[in-house]
């Protein structure tokens, strides 16, 4: 594997990571802002009242987005096994 290619599957790997996790983080997040929002309105020091929700969004959110985030991690993989195997450095 050649330093170029390295760098550039370094750079792909993350960019594609925080392409994936970040609308899971943003849903996430709002929420939170949301239930922080509501509490300080209603005046409610209970810390335990975010976690479900919490839970329920991040798992709606990600069921919702299975099938785009396998189309992004194959979109990744099969030009990356492409290359390594075309190269005779693969497996």
């Amino acid at each position: 594997m050649d330093p170029d290619f390295a760098v550039e599957l370094a750079r792909h790997t993350l960019l594609t990571a925080l392409t994936i996790a970040a609308p899971l983080l943003a849903a996430t997040l709002l929420l939170a802002l949301v239930l922080a929002l509501l509490q300080t309105i209603l005046n409610l020091q209970e810390q335990t009242l975010t976690v479900i929700p919490k839970i329920v969004i991040a798992v709606l959110v990600t069921f919702l987005l299975t099938p785009w985030v396998l189309r992004s991690l194959i979109d990744f993989t099969v030009p990356m096994l492409g290359h390594m195997l075309s190269n005779g450095s693969g497996a």
